[in-house]
C-alpha cells in the first residue's frame, strides 16, 4: 500500500502557474469553478477573534491534510480552514479502503497520515500559497486585467468593481489525549504554529521564477492560534477539561470542543435516527453510551473553562461535532466499527446545537460540521454558526466544485430578506422569534448586532430541527441509492470518460491526459543460439485518446474513486500508477507503476507490471529509444518503433521480450510529455 508524500513547494507553486495558464484552472478545479466574492452582501464573520470573509470551510479530514487539498479548499471558497488532525502518534496503519460515500457518509480515517514535522510544513506551504493567490486577485482585481505574467501570476480579474474581501483564517485540530497533547512533540509543534517564521523564510527561497513576483511578500508567520480539540470516543471529562486548561493557559490558544453524538443519549438517538428518520439498518456502538462524556458532564466541564478562558483573553466554544461510532454492516471498509457522517448526522447535531443553547443561550461560540452542502449551509447561517464545516458532501461528485453554490445560494438568500451583512440577514430570517432570558454576552460569534441578533438566533434553533427533522431529504428512504454501476471492469486503458473519478478525489490524485488512439501490429524479440530475431506479437490497441492515471504520492487508496466510478476495480488501482520519486518507485515493489524523470539529457519512464520490471529512455535530439528488461536492451526508432538492434547478455538465450511492455511504456511516456497539460507527474520536466 502506498502512502502519502508530500510535494515540493516549488513543484506546488509551479504546477499552479503553467496549468493555470495553460488550461485555465488549478489542481483540475477550472476557473469557472472558483469563487469570487461579490460586492453586494458582506458575509464576513469573526471566529476566535479573527476575521473571516465568510463561515464555510472544510472540517478536519480528507480536504485539509496536503497542501494542494486547502488550496483546492480556499479556491473554491473556504474562508475558515480546519486543519486535519494531528497527534503524537504519526505512524498509522490504517485499513484501506477508507471512505464509502455510496449512499450517506462513512469512513475509518481519523487522524493525520503525515509525520508531524511534514504536517506542520504543509500547513505552512498552503498558507504561503494562500497569501500569494489572494495578492494574484487583489492584482488582478486593481488592474481590473485580464491574466498576464509580466507583473507576476495574477487571476483574471473580478467582473465587477470592488473591495476584495480574502480574509482567511486556519484552526488547528489536535488530538486526542492530555499524555500525547502536553509531549515535547506536540508543544514544539503548536509553537511554530503561532511563529512559523523559521519555515517560511526556508521556503520562500523555493518560491520559483514564474512566482518571482511574490517573493518578498509579507507572509503571515502566526498560521493559527486557534485549536479545535478532538479526543477519543471515551476521553473522561475530567481529562478533556485538563486538556483545554492547558492549551488556553500554557499554550495560548483559543480552543473550541469537538462533542460526540452520543451526548444525546440512546434514547433520543434512537428516536431521531430509526424512528423519525428511518435509519433502522444503523447499528450504534452501544459502548459509546458507556465511555462518552454524558451531556450534563460536558455542561459542567465548559462552565468550568470559561473561567479559565476569561483569564487568559482566550475563548472557549464547542464544535458539533464528531462522527457517530457504529457497527460496520457493509463490505466496501474492513473495520468492524465505522463513522457514520452525512445526513443523519446532520440531524442528530441539529439536535445537540438546541440542546446547548437551552442551557447557554446564544452567548457560546458554537462550530458546525454534518451533512453540510448547498441546500442546508444558508439555514445553518442563520443560526448563528461560526464555521460551518463541510466534508462529505465535497466527496461526491463535483468535489470542490460543490462548495461556491453554498455561498451563491447564501448570496440569493440575503438579497431576498434585503439583508446587506450575516447580523442583518440572522435577523430578517428570523423576524417575531424571541428568547426571554437571553444571557448578556454573543462571546464574537457575530459581529456586533445586539441582544435581537441573540434572539433571532435562539428562536430559530428549536425550529430550523425541526423542519429538518420533517424534510424527506434526510430521511432514509432518499439516501439508499448508490452510484450507478455498468457491469464493465476497468483496464489500464480506455475507460467511459466521464471524469468522475478526478473531482471526487480529495488530493487530486487522479488526472487525465490525452493520447493518440492506436492500433499497432508489433513484433517480439526472440534471443536463439546467440543471435535475435523479430517474432510475431500481437496486437497493442489503444481506442480513447482520453485517459486516467493516478499519482500515487497524492494517493491515499481511500477508495472514494471506486465508489463512484461507474465502472468496477478502482481507478486508483487499475488505472496507470505514477510515483513522484524513483525512491518511492522502488519502495513500494509490490504494486505496479511507473516513475518519470530526466537523466542523461534523456526522458526515462521505469515501470513495473505486477513483478516485472522494464525501463524506457528516450533521447529528444536523436528520436531513439531503448527499451530495458531482463538483461535485454532493444534499441528503437521513436517515431516508427522500429527496432535497430538488440543487446543482451550470455544467459539470455531463449528468451523472448514482449514487446507490448514497452508500447504501453512509450504511449505513457507520450502522454507525460504533452505538456498542454500540467499535471503533478510532469511539472517537473517543464523547463
Amino acid at each position: 500500500m502506498a502512502e502519502l508524500i508530500p510535494i515540493q513547494f516549488e513543484n506546488l507553486l509551479r504546477r499552479i502557474y503553467h496549468e493555470y495558464t495553460r488550461t485555465d484552472s488549478i489542481f483540475d478545479l477550472p476557473s469557472r469553478k472558483f469563487y469570487r466574492p461579490s460586492s453586494e452582501v458582506d458575509m464576513s464573520v469573526s471566529f476566535c477573534g479573527n476575521a473571516a470573509a465568510n463561515p464555510v470551510g472544510p472540517a478536519a479530514g480528507p480536504q485539509t491534510q496536503l497542501a494542494q487539498n486547502i488550496v483546492l479548499s480556499w479556491l473554491a471558497g473556504s474562508r475558515i480552514i480546519e486543519l486535519k488532525t494531528v497527534q503524537i502518534k504519526d505512524r498509522l496503519e490504517l485499513t484501506r479502503p477508507c471512505i464509502d460515500m455510496a449512499t450517506i457518509g462513512y469512513n475509518t480515517e481519523w487522524s493525520q497520515e503525515l509525520r508531524l514535522d511534514e504536517s506542520l510544513r504543509e500547513y505552512v506551504k498552503a498558507s504561503m500559497i494562500v497569501e500569494i493567490l489572494k495578492k494574484a486577485f487583489q492584482v488582478a482585481q486593481s488592474a481590473m486585467a485580464p491574466k498576464a505574467l509580466s507583473s507576476g501570476f495574477r487571476f483574471q480579474a473580478h467582473p465587477e468593481p470592488c473591495a476584495l474581501n480574502l480574509e482567511t483564517v486556519f484552526d488547528i485540530s489536535v488530538g486526542y489525549d492530555l499524555a500525547g497533547i502536553r509531549s515535547p512533540q506536540i508543544r514544539q509543534w503548536l509553537r511554530t504554529m503561532r511563529d512559523a517564521s523559521a519555515i517560511i523564510e526556508e521556503l520562500r527561497t523555493e518560491i520559483p521564477e514564474e512566482f518571482k513576483a511574490y517573493r518578498d511578500l509579507p507572509f503571515k508567520s502566526e498560521i493559527a492560534n486557534s485549536i479545535t480539540l478532538s479526543t477519543f470516543h471515551g476521553t473522561p471529562a475530567d481529562e478533556i477539561e485538563r486538556i483545554c486548561e492547558f492549551l488556553l493557559a500554557e499554550m495560548d490558544y483559543h480552543v473550541i470542543i469537538k462533542m460526540n453524538p452520543p451526548m444525546l443519549g440512546k434514547e433520543k438517538i434512537d428516536y431521531l435516527l430509526h424512528d423519525r428518520l428511518g435509519y433502522t439498518n444503523v447499528e450504534v456502538n452501544q459502548n459509546v453510551y458507556k465511555v462518552n462524556i454524558t451531556f450534563a458532564d460536558a455542561v459542567e466541564v465548559v462552565r468550568r473553562l470559561q473561567s479559565v478562558a476569561a483569564r487568559c483573553g482566550r475563548t472557549i466554544g464547542v464544535k458539533f461535532g464528531n462522527t457517530l461510532e457504529v457497527i460496520n454492516k457493509g463490505k466496501f471498509l474492513k473495520d468492524k466499527v465505522q463513522y457514520l457522517s452525512g445526513q443523519p448526522l446532520h440531524v442528530l447535531h441539529l439536535a445537540l446545537v438546541d440542546e446547548w443553547r437551552k442551557v447557554f443561550g446564544t452567548e457560546f461560540s458554537i462550530s458546525f460540521s454534518a451533512g453540510v452542502d448547498a441546500n442546508n449551509f444558508a439555514d445553518c447561517v442563520s443560526i448563528g454558526l461560526v464555521p460551518v464545516t463541510v466534508c462529505t458532501d465535497l466527496l461526491r461528485p463535483g468535489g470542490y466544485g460543490r462548495m461556491p453554490q453554498y455561498l451563491i445560494n447564501l448570496e440569493r438568500r440575503m438579497k431576498e430578506v434585503g439583508a446587506r451583512t450575516i447580523d442583518e440577514y440572522i435577523m430578517s430570517t428570523n423576524k417575531g422569534k424571541t428568547e426571554p432570558d437571553i444571557p448578556a454576552r454573543l462571546d464574537g460569534t457575530l459581529t456586533a448586532g445586539g441582544r435581537n441578533v441573540k434572539s433571532a438566533i435562539y428562536g430559530r434553533t428549536s425550529a430550523l430541527l425541526e423542519t429538518s427533522i420533517e424534510n424527506s431529504r434526510y430521511h432514509a428512504n432518499n439516501n439508499q441509492k448508490p452510484p450507478r454501476k455498468i457491469g464493465s471492469h476497468l483496464h489500464l486503458w480506455d475507460c467511459i470518460n466521464c471524469d468522475k473519478c478526478i473531482p471526487v478525489c480529495p488530493n487530486d490524485a487522479n488526472f487525465y491526459f490525452e493520447i493518440e488512439p492506436v492500433e499497432i501490429h508489433y513484433k517480439n524479440v526472440k534471443i536463439e543460439n546467440g543471435s535475435w530475431s523479430e517474432i510475431d506479437g500481437g496486437i497493442f490497441t489503444i481506442r480513447e485518446s482520453h485517459q486516467i492515471a493516478t499519482f500515487a504520492d497524492a494517493c491515499n487508496e481511500c477508495g472514494n474513486c471506486d465508489v463512484f466510478c461507474p465502472e468496477d476495480g478502482g481507478p486508483y488501482i487499475e488505472k496507470p500508477r505514477f510515483f513522484g520519486s524513483l525512491d518511492a518507485w522502488r519502495k513500494w515493489n509490490s504494486l505496479s507503476g511507473f516513475f518519470l524523470t530526466r537523466e542523461n539529457g534523456s526522458v526515462v519512464l521505469y515501470g513495473r507490471f505486477t513483478d516485472k520490471e522494464y525501463v524506457v529512455k528516450f533521447n529528444e535530439q536523436s528520436r531513439a529509444a531503448s527499451f530495458h528488461t531482463d538483461g535485454v536492451e532493444v534499441v528503437l526508432d521513436w517515431d516508427s518503433h522500429r527496432i535497430l538492434n538488440v543487446t543482451y547478455s550470455h544467459d539470455s538465450d531463449g528468451k523472448v521480450i514482449d514487446m507490448a511492455y514497452y508500447f504501453t511504456m512509450a504511449t505513457l511516456m507520450k502522454g507525460m510529455l504533452d505538456l498542454s497539460r500540467v499535471h503533478f507527474v510532469n511539472v517537473g520536466l517543464l523547463e
